[in-house]
């Protein structure tokens, strides 16, 4: 999944079926996993995370992505779920913990640290 160019963007993880980069210009982060692609600030990014974590054990989960973003005019869309397995939400948390982790990386070393 590289559709975004690495001038524009800082790839943050980059999996099969998981992509997670942000706008080198406005810090934006986007997501795209599955047939899903969205566009999350820091805040955004965080309650996903916290809503993941907070589901308890099943088989197949429905995670309403309107929980996760603040207003409606702001999210831009009246209704969506996130249809997933078990092995998709573990992707998914693990993917997004992995992208704040480096997003603290950078912060912490001020990106005097090379990308490789």
């Amino acid at each position: 999944m590289s559709a975004i160019t690495p001038s524009s963007h800082y790839v943050l993880v980059d999996e099969p079926g998981l992509l997670l980069a942000q706008c080198r210009c406005c810090g934006e982060i986007e997501l795209y996993f599955k047939t899903v692609t969205m566009a999350l600030n820091l805040a955004d990014l965080y309650a996903l995370i916290r809503r993941l974590d907070s589901l308890t054990t099943a088989s197949r989960y429905v995670v309403g992505l309107l929980d996760v973003r603040d207003t409606l005019v702001r999210a831009g869309f009246q209704a969506i779920g996130l249809h997933l397995t078990e092995g998709e939400r573990e992707q998914l948390a693990r993917g997004l913990n992995l992208a704040c982790l480096r997003l603290d990386l950078d912060l912490l070393t001020r990106g005097r640290l090379s990308s490789n």
